[in-house]
C-alpha cells in the first residue's frame, strides 16, 4: 500500500510544481548534453562502491555548465532494500547563461544519505524507489565551506527488460529544499524522462536518454526549463570474483 501512496505522492507533487511554474512567465529554455561514466566496484555480497564522473555542458552554444564527481559506499539491507553514504564534488559555471564566456566556477560539497528499494512487479518489470538527502556546503571567498541547506530527493523509476541485455527506463524525480535560508523555492525542481540501456556483456554497457529538468530559481518567479540528452557508460568490476580466480578478463 505504501508503494502506491509513494507513486500518488510524487505524481501529485509533480503536477502541483508544474502547474505553479506554468502560471509564471519567466521561463528560460536551455539545451544541454550530459556525458557520464558510472562505475560499480563490488567488494562482496553486501558491499559495493559506486563512482560517477559526469560532464554537463550547454549544447548551443557549447559551454561547460557543471562538473560532478560522486562517490557512494552502499550496503544491501535485505528484502531488496539498500542504504548508502556518500559525498559529491559539484562544480558549477556561473552565471547560468551559455552566451557568457567569461564565467566563474562555484564549488559545492554534498555529503549524502541514500535509501533505495527495488520492487519486483514481474520478471520483466521493476519499480525502483530512491530517497536521497543532501547536505549542501558552498565554498566561500576565503576557501572555507559554509552550510546552506538540506535538499531531499525522491526518484521513482520504472524498469522494463524486454530481453536480457536491454532495459527501458522511465523516471520522475522531485527535489525539495529544507532550511531557514530557503524562502521562495521550497520545491526546487522536477526531473522526468526516459532512456534505453544496452549491456552487450554483463559488466559493461551503454545508456542513452532524454529528460526534462524544470527548476525554480531563488526568486520564486523565475524558472529554467532544460532539455537534456544524457549518454552513460556503465562499468562493473567484481573484486570478489577477481580475488577468487587466477585469470581475470579485462576490458
Amino acid at each position: 500500500m505504501w508503494k502506491l501512496k509513494s507513486i500518488v505522492y510524487i505524481a501529485s507533487l509533480s503536477i502541483v510544481f508544474l502547474a505553479t511554474a506554468n502560471a509564471q512567465k519567466n521561463v528560460e529554455k536551455q539545451h544541454l548534453l550530459w556525458t557520464r561514466y558510472a562505475l560499480k566496484l563490488k567488494l562482496n555480497d553486501k558491499y559495493q562502491i559506486r563512482q560517477e564522473i559526469e560532464e554537463r555542458t550547454y549544447r548551443n552554444p557549447w559551454r561547460q555548465h557543471q562538473f560532478v564527481l560522486r562517490t557512494f559506499a552502499e550496503r544491501k539491507l535485505g528484502k531488496a532494500w539498500n542504504a548508502g553514504l556518500g559525498i559529491t564534488y559539484f562544480q558549477q559555471s556561473l552565471p547560468n547563461d551559455p552566451e557568457i564566456k567569461d564565467y566563474t566556477n562555484q564549488l559545492e560539497l554534498r555529503p549524502q544519505l541514500e535509501i533505495a528499494y527495488l520492487q519486483t512487479i514481474s520478471d520483466k518489470i521493476k519499480l525502483h524507489h530512491r530517497y536521497w538527502s543532501e547536505f549542501r556546503f558552498y565554498e566561500q571567498s576565503n576557501s572555507s565551506f559554509e552550510y546552506r541547506n538540506n535538499r531531499t530527493r525522491y526518484k521513482l523509476e520504472l524498469r522494463y527488460s524486454p530481453i536480457h541485455n536491454v532495459t527501458l527506463l522511465a523516471f520522475d524525480e522531485i527535489f525539495i529544499n529544507i532550511g531557514g535560508k530557503i524562502v521562495q523555492n521550497v520545491f526546487d525542481q522536477n526531473r522526468y524522462g526516459a532512456s534505453v540501456q544496452y549491456m552487450p556483456i554483463k559488466n559493461f554497457g551503454f545508456e542513452l536518454g532524454y529528460f526534462n529538468w524544470f527548476q525554480q530559481q531563488a526568486t520564486g518567479v523565475d524558472f529554467y526549463k532544460r532539455d537534456i540528452i544524457r549518454f552513460t557508460i556503465h562499468h562493473t568490476i567484481d573484486l570478489k570474483k577477481s580475488k577468487n580466480t587466477t585469470h581475470v578478463r579485462t576490458i
